[in-house]
């Protein structure tokens, strides 16, 4: 299968010691892939730096084998996202919105900007103001915003919050349909585990930064245990871990 992202032994790191650390990680074409990991662990991070809204302190990160340092337009033009909140005109309609953010695109015509709004559902709503959305409907049109180029790699920051259970249904419908008939590629880091179990094939946890575990969801869950089991159990062996070297710190001063 043609290799997506390539990210090799990246690095970013902050003041606060924040960030993430040798991080190596591979998406292949139909591939939905989620991501893991407790408030601070550095999933915003790992995707801000997919897709150059920050540079790496050292690594390599590479999409459709473009190398972002090298060849920034030619790796992102086949790349939608969402990262962090999405910011909106709110004296804009729905379609007023995308047909603006079309104009980043090449060939973003009616039915394309059309076709985005009626994935995500807001059809009823094209013509109605920003102003007017519930949280949800403005997180349902960053979704189309996201798949309004006809990407082949999509990347999804906290896609699910403020959708209620038919917008969460809905997405998952979505991103199961696009990757099984067009061949996307997603990267989606939620807190949804159950969620995250039902749609994606495979997934990766990140704690403190680093990449701690990954693999196929088939695979992971070959004992019986759900993914939120089995995240927990990786959690807990991380804390284990760090405690375990506090004390033996400790000790030798």
């Amino acid at each position: 299968m043609e290799l997506i992202v390539q990210i090799v032994d990246l690095t970013k790191q902050y003041r606060n010691r924040r960030g993430v650390q040798h991080v190596s990680l591979e998406l292949r074409k139909g591939d939905v892939y989620g991501l893991l990991g407790p408030n601070g662990a550095g999933k915003t991070t790992l995707l801000k730096l997919l897709t150059g809204l920050i540079r790496p302190d050292s690594g390599t990160i590479s999409l459709f084998g473009h190398a972002i340092g090298e060849s920034f337009e030619s790796a992102m033009k086949r790349v939608g996202c969402m990262i962090e909140s999405a910011d909106f005109y709110d004296y804009l309609s729905a379609y007023e919105y995308l047909r603006l953010l079309g104009n980043y695109y090449h060939r973003i015509d009616k039915e394309a900007i059309l076709y985005a709004i009626d994935q995500v559902g807001l059809t009823p709503y094209a013509h109605e103001k920003i102003k007017n959305f519930s949280t949800g409907m403005k997180m349902k049109l960053a979704l189309a915003g996201a798949i309004l180029p006809n990407p082949d790699l999509v990347i999804l920051d906290e896609p699910t919050n403020g959708l209620d259970i038919e917008g969460i249904v809905l997405f998952r419908e979505l991103v199961g349909r696009l990757s099984s008939e067009r061949g996307i590629t997603f990267l989606i880091s939620s807190h949804m585990i159950h969620e995250l179990e039902q749609l994606c094939n495979r997934v990766g946890i990140l704690l403190g930064g680093e990449l701690v575990h990954e693999g196929n969801v088939a695979n992971l869950l070959m004992d019986g245990n759900s993914l939120e089991q089995f995240y927990i159990e990786q959690l807990t062996k991380r804390k284990e871990v760090y405690l375990h070297g506090q004390l033996a710190g400790g000790y030798s001063e």
